[in-house]
């Protein structure tokens, strides 16, 4: 059980136990907020999270053997891909840090929203967990994987990968965008060299805007 008094000893408590789940089941919480999506037995959302997540790991690695260990901000420049920012007023469900615009080849970080992390982390002294500077090229990174997979034919996260039936006669496939998000949060882990969830910063968003408490912070609740 969570601690449930919310001062900064508890919520370093809380984040300690959630950095500690695996990376599977912080993507199990992502698949199933996917609200477009389809309900998955246990065996497909194994089987989604495990591909997921080898297509993120090879194409971080294509992209290492193409252009070497880059900033964000050079593999940027090499790909051609524009960045800019906006200061987007934080409302839901816009609640968002980075989006890529495939028609323009431009990715846009929302200050609002990464400031807001960044000093969640500092007012409750989770640097030693999450430093703080680790969140902009995360960001980035993400937002560079939904590029590659709009440069990737058939990619494994766009693609129609679940076998389903209409009026439980006619089968066909459909994709599941929640994969989509596990490689791309995948891909930045991998990119960053971090050892812990970047699905953590959505869980710190919504505790310091005050939409989820801080007992339900562990991916499993």
């Amino acid at each position: 059980m969570m601690p449930a008094k919310y001062d900064t000893e508890a919520r370093r408590q809380a984040v300690q136990m959630a950095l500690e789940c695996s990376d599977a089941v912080w993507y199990q919480r992502t698949l199933k907020s996917d609200i477009c999506g389809c309900r998955l037995s246990r065996e497909e959302e194994s089987t989604v999270i495990d591909s997921a997540m080898q297509t993120a790991a090879d194409m971080a690695q294509s992209v290492a053997a193409r252009y070497g260990q880059l900033s964000p901000q050079a593999l940027l420049a090499a790909m051609n891909i524009k960045l800019v920012h906006t200061a987007e007023d934080l409302r839901e469900p816009y609640l968002y840090m980075g989006l890529y615009e495939p028609a323009i080849r431009t990715i846009t970080l929302n200050d609002s929203t990464l400031l807001l992390i960044r000093k969640f982390i500092r007012e409750n002294g989770l640097e030693v967990f999450t430093p703080e500077e680790d969140i902009i090229r995360i960001a980035v990174f993400h937002e560079i994987f939904h590029a590659l997979e709009e440069e990737t034919p058939g990619i494994y996260t766009r693609s129609s990968m679940m076998e389903r039936r209409f009026l439980g006669i006619f089968p066909y496939k459909r994709g599941l965008s929640g994969a989509s998000e596990v490689g791309a949060v995948h891909f930045s882990k991998c990119m960053a060299g971090v050892s812990y969830s970047p699905c953590i910063y959505e869980r710190y968003l919504l505790i310091a805007l005050s939409l989820v408490s801080i007992d339900f912070l562990l991916p499993n609740l």
